[in-house]
């Protein structure tokens, strides 16, 4: 069954892709049609719910007036799901994780794992990454490990600590090991977080 906070993204999606194409909103009709929801009231309901949350506006009495709000926009671009002026955001040929190259100094990267759960970074979570930074004990840091000593880089997220000649990477989460290393492949500190669910 599909996940009911991502339908709501793709609806807005595919009401600020029209608005952007035609100059006007989809009909409900259309919203269903493109998304894949047959029941006019589950889109209505979907509807609904975006309007409480302050993504859309929408006119009971006109079939056609809804309209994304700058909140709305601000959901769709933090999900990577469309970049400003409906331009994609050239992708980074560094690891896959790290999703859109923002600017010269700032990255958006999915993080996938429970290393910080105790502050509240949980997986899925989207963090947003100053690759120029000055690091400092303390930091929130996202770096490239090799977990399995494979050679493969795998990205993680710790606090940073500099312990004479060598790095300590430790985790926000009781169940989990600090990582001692003599050098790290930091990719820059955490300074944002988004969760992609708006239920």
């Amino acid at each position: 069954m599909p996940n009911k906070s991502t339908k709501q993204l793709d609806i807005l999606k595919f009401i600020y892709e029209k608005q952007q194409q035609r100059g006007y909103p989809p009909t409900v009709r259309e919203i269903g049609d493109g998304v894949g929801l047959a029941s006019s009231s589950t889109v209505h309901g979907h509807l609904t719910r975006l309007q409480n949350k302050g993504f859309i506006q929408k006119k009971a009495e006109k079939t056609r007036a809804i309209t994304v709000t700058n909140a709305g926009l601000q959901a769709l671009k933090q999900a990577d799901v469309i970049m400003s002026n409906s331009t994609p955001t050239p992708k980074i040929d560094t690891p896959e994780d790290i999703l859109t190259s923002i600017n010269d100094q700032t990255v958006i990267l999915q993080h996938h794992s429970n290393t910080m759960i105790n502050i509240g970074i949980l997986n899925h979570d989207f963090l947003l990454i100053q690759t120029d930074a000055t690091i400092i004990d303390g930091s929130i840091v996202a770096v490239k490990l090799d977990k399995n000593n494979d050679g493969e880089l795998q990205n993680d997220v710790y606090r940073y600590f500099k312990e004479g000649n060598q790095i300590r990477l430790q985790p926000e989460n009781s169940n989990l090991k600090p990582i001692i290393a003599d050098n790290v492949n930091i990719i820059g500190k955490v300074i944002g977080i988004y969760r992609n669910e708006i239920n």
